[in-house]
């Protein structure tokens, strides 16, 4: 096994809501391949290539809206896929709204780096099945903290899910939040957790949504003020009706990761926070 130090290397981190791998380029396309969200395509895996192309240069990857494996996907876990097309040693899945045998709904983590530990946790709100997972990574006090999450649309719903993640993460010192929060910067900025924990984001300017002509920044990545942002961006991307998001980060001092460079096989601990939440957990063979 190969590895690096992400002390002399920035981390690169990318978020991505991949709607499940289905092309959208237009509205209309919301009721043209509709379809798709509960039929098979015709191939298993070409749809898939040019996202997994896209992660490769990545360390952190969050995926939402992707599927552990159910009919509408050909029973292809979407998240492993990546991860083997992509190279990633390690990823997770994490399943949150399962209408199986149609689909069953997830999110999860592609990463090039050995996980400490994954915790699955459901967030409040009226409907059920929105989740954030907690991946921490390092040794000691060195820990670096993942969060990642795809909140409610209703603004009520991701106060409320706001609130719940503050009360997860209030010990961890240094803090990276990926994911779809659902709202743009001045929402979550109102709110108590962003001001007290002084997150940090990027230019206000990164429309991701929609992708074919993007008006709303609702894909995020926002870090503790211990990291230093050295570039962030919205990827020109036109797969999925949102468009990557990007960032590379310079690391807090104390914290040294290594970063894999081959494919290795690991148990990664899980522990499943909400008995109402289910996990899946994996690293990929030679």
């Amino acid at each position: 096994m190969a590895s690096q130090s992400t002390h002399s290397h920035p981390l690169r981190l990318m978020t991505y809501n991949i709607q499940v791998g289905i092309r959208t380029q237009r509205y209309s396309d919301y009721l043209r391949h509709g379809w798709r969200h509960v039929l098979p395509p015709a191939s298993r895996t070409q749809h898939l290539e040019p996202i997994a192309r896209i992660l490769r240069d990545h360390d952190l990857v969050a995926i939402q809206e992707a599927d552990a494996g159910s009919f509408r996907t050909r029973s292809i876990n979407l998240v492993h896929y990546l991860a083997e097309r992509a190279q990633f040693p390690y990823w997770h899945l994490h399943g949150h709204r399962s209408l199986a045998p149609l689909a069953r709904h997830g999110m999860g983590l592609l990463s090039r780096i050995p996980l400490r530990s994954v915790e699955a946790h459901a967030l409040p709100g009226r409907i059920s099945g929105r989740a954030a997972v907690i991946y921490r990574f390092g040794q000691g006090s060195g820990i670096l903290t993942v969060v990642v999450t795809h909140l409610s649309l209703g603004r009520s719903d991701r106060g409320q899910q706001l609130s719940h993640l503050a009360d997860l993460v209030q010990s961890d010192p240094h803090v990276i939040l990926m994911g779809d929060l659902n709202c743009e910067a001045p929402e979550f900025r109102s709110h108590h957790w962003f001001r007290e924990r002084g997150f940090l984001a990027p230019v206000d300017d990164l429309h991701s949504y929609p992708s074919w002509r993007p008006r709303r920044q609702l894909d995020h990545i926002l870090v503790t003020p211990e990291f230093s942002i050295l570039s962030a961006g919205a990827k020109s991307f036109r797969w999925s009706d949102h468009l990557p998001v990007t960032m590379d980060v310079e690391l807090p001092a104390g914290i040294t990761l290594d970063r894999t460079t081959s494919e290795v096989q690991s148990d990664v601990p899980t522990r499943i926070a909400a008995a109402a939440t289910t996990a899946w957990t994996a690293s990929l063979r030679e």
